[in-house]
Order: structure tokens, then C-alpha cells, then sequence
């Protein structure tokens, strides 16, 4: 009979190998392509790589470009090359650990791979490319955003893009930028599936605009189409989103979604809409952010079904030497289907560890805490190793 290994003793294993990498790459000091470009550290616009803090937001406002910095005027066909003008970095991902109660172990040595562009093309306009491929579609290459900008001035800038609904905002409350392998529970449900059975981080075609009216107040407004719908026809769908920064470090936020999709299955035209609350405070070393979500929808037999969702997160972000070492975490989703009938709550148990800003590794327990009668519970326990460089 085969050596079986224990769960502890792969996670100890795990560690020691941490242990080594952590060794060899404290020194090398590698940051991916915007802090080689300005000369700064990863942790200037990030309170835990990918979580932005002030600074960061600023400078995804702004184009990237940090306010006040005056970066020559680069016309594409003169000057514009990869690494100086138009920063590309890579992201790999590995799961030397992934077993979800209901299904088997898997061995993710690699699980992704993510290679950006993004950067300034000329004067005011600016752009953002990602390639991505996992496991999951079998390593095939996908294009999950891709925008183009037009920063005007702080109170205007114009988006064009392929993203999800709310790439323009830079607060992390809705975003794609999270520390744990699974994504807030409002983003991550389709609801009653009037938005082409997609989610709200699902890609779809965008045209915005957004920028700041006074210094703490941002806003976006814009039209896009349904969820993975790459030619956006008969996009109707508009949505707003407004942030105020009551004081410093602490948001409160409004989100709401109006669209129409032609359910071409069911012959019908299904409306729906979001409506959402969220708040985001960074105490000392603590963040605390947090979302409610409410989803109409008209269902396939053209009835209106509501659903809710919300999550609590919470973590504290351990520094070494100024930047970010051990960053604890815990999350509390929940969220309703089936017209409010089913609903479900998950725990998400995080601890990340950066052996330098841009390389980290982390162990996550997930779990259901609560589901409908006819289901059984789930858990999920995931190691994984992600470098950017």
C-alpha cells in the first residue's frame, strides 16, 4: 500500500520549502514593472500586494502616474517600448495544494499565468492588457481586460473597455484585487441570472466615466453590456457608482446597476438590477471593508425573484522593515438564491506571508457554515504560492 501523507504534514513540508525561497529572494529585492519604472516599492501603492491603499488609488486614477510627476510625451510610433513607457509584468500562481471536501485532491503546480501590459501611450491616454491562462480551461490564453483612457483632467476621465462592470473604481470593496483564492460573495453569484447568467466581476463591454469633483468624492457613470458578452449588443445596461472618503482612510460607498438582456431561450427580455452599500477604513495596520447587495431580477418564466447578499472582511497586515510580512485574514459571506428561499453562508480563513512585496504564500481554510436543507456542506483547504515580477 502506497505512504500516504497527512494534510499537516504536507502544510509543514510546505513551510519549510517557504522557508527556503523566502532565503533566496529577501535579497533580490525583484518589484514588478511600475516600481522599477518610478523607482519606488511595491509597498508605496499597496497596503498588501494586489490591495491598493491611497497612493495606489491615486495613481490608477491618474493614469498611472503618481500626481505631480511629469512623465515625457511618448508617441507610440517614436519612442514606445516594453519595460520604459508601457510597463509589462508577469503573475504566476501555484497550488501545490487544493482539496474541497466534495471532490478530490488536486495538484496545481501551476494554476496561472497572467502576463500585463499596462502603462502611459501618449500624453493623457493611457492603456491596460491582460493575457491570462489556468487550469481550469485548460491553459487556454483569454483576454479578461483590456482598456483604453482618456485622462482629462481629476473630475473627467473616459474609459473604454472589455472588464468588469466596475474597473474604473479603485477601491477594493467590488474589485478582482483580493488575498484569499475566493472572490467576494457579491460579485461572485449570478442571482436570479437576468445579466446573461453572468456575475458582476464576469467581463463585458464598457464605456465610462469618472474621476473626482471634489478631492474625496469619486464617481463613475456608464453603459456596458451583459456578462461575457464580447460584442455588447443591445447594451442598455447603466450603471453609477459614488465613493466619499468620509475622513481619511475611510470610505462609504453607493452602487447601483439598471440593465436588460434579450433571453433569446426563454423569448422574453429579462430586466434587472443592483443596488449596493459598501464601506472600506484602514485603522492603524487593520482594514475593515465590507458590501450589501441587493439583486432583482426577472427570472426565465418572466416573475421577479429577489436576492441578497453581503460579506464582512477583516485582516491586519504584519510589517517587517515597513512593509508587509504576515497579513491574517477573515471573511464572512452570504448570499441568497432562488428568490430568497436558498440562502448560504461561508467562513474564509486567511494568512498570507510576503517573503518580499511582490512574492507571497498563503494557506486558506473555506468553509459553508450554512445552506439549504437539501444540500450537504462544503470545505476547502487551498495552498498557494503567487510571484509577480
Amino acid at each position: 500500500m502506497g505512504r500516504r501523507f497527512s494534510v499537516m504534514g504536507i502544510f509543514i513540508v510546505l513551510l519549510f520549502v517557504a522557508g527556503i525561497i523566502s532565503v533566496s529572494v529577501q535579497d533580490a529585492e525583484a518589484v514588478p514593472s511600475f516600481a522599477r519604472k518610478y523607482k519606488t516599492d511595491c509597498s508605496a501603492c499597496h497596503t498588501a500586494w494586489p490591495m491598493l491603499n491611497a497612493t495606489g488609488r491615486s495613481f490608477k486614477e491618474n493614469g498611472y502616474k503618481f500626481p505631480g510627476v511629469q512623465d515625457k510625451d511618448v508617441a507610440i510610433s517614436d519612442d514606445l517600448y516594453l519595460g520604459k513607457t508601457f510597463p509589462v509584468s508577469a503573475v504566476l500562481t501555484a497550488r501545490p495544494y487544493d482539496k474541497k471536501k466534495s471532490g478530490e485532491r488536486q495538484l496545481r503546480s501551476l494554476h496561472e499565468a497572467e502576463l500585463i501590459a499596462a502603462g502611459i501611450l501618449y500624453k493623457n491616454v493611457s492603456g491596460f492588457l491582460e493575457f491570462e491562462a489556468e487550469d481550469e480551461t485548460g491553459f487556454n490564453v483569454e483576454i479578461p481586460t483590456v482598456a483604453l483612457e482618456y485622462h482629462h483632467s481629476e473630475l473627467l476621465n473616459l474609459q473604454f473597455s472589455y472588464s468588469d462592470l466596475l474597473w474604473a473604481d479603485p477601491y477594493d470593496t467590488y474589485s478582482s484585487r483580493v488575498l484569499t483564492r475566493g472572490k467576494y460573495s457579491v460579485v461572485d453569484q449570478v442571482f436570479g441570472g437576468a445579466d446573461a447568467g453572468g456575475k458582476l466581476r464576469s467581463s463585458r463591454q464598457v464605456v465610462s466615466l469618472s474621476g473626482r469633483p471634489i478631492s474625496n468624492v469619486f464617481y463613475s457613470v456608464g453603459l456596458s453590456g451583459v456578462a461575457a458578452d464580447a460584442e455588447g449588443e443591445e447594451a442598455k445596461n447603466l450603471h453609477l457608482r459614488a465613493a466619499w472618503d468620509v475622513i481619511p482612510n475611510t470610505m462609504i460607498g453607493f452602487f447601483g446597476m439598471d440593465g436588460q438582456w434579450e433571453d433569446a431561450t426563454a423569448g422574453i427580455t429579462r430586466d434587472f438590477r443592483r443596488l449596493g452599500l459598501d464601506f472600506q477604513a484602514d485603522y492603524n495596520d487593520f482594514r475593515f471593508m465590507g458590501v450589501f447587495l441587493s439583486a432583482e431580477d426577472d427570472n426565465a418564466a418572466g416573475a421577479k425573484e429577489k436576492n441578497n447578499a453581503w460579506y464582512f472582511q477583516a485582516l491586519y497586515v504584519m510589517s517587517k522593515n515597513s512593509r508587509p510580512w504576515i497579513v491574517p485574514l477573515i471573511r464572512v459571506d452570504s448570499y441568497e438564491k432562488n428568490d430568497g428561499n436558498d440562502q448560504y453562508s461561508e467562513l474564509t480563513l486567511n494568512s498570507s506571508y510576503y517573503f518580499t512585496q511582490n512574492i507571497k504564500a498563503m494557506a486558506e481554510y473555506w468553509t459553508q457554515v450554512d445552506v439549504p436543507d437539501t444540500e450537504t456542506k462544503d470545505n476547502r483547504l487551498t495552498i498557494q504560492i503567487s510571484a509577480a515580477f
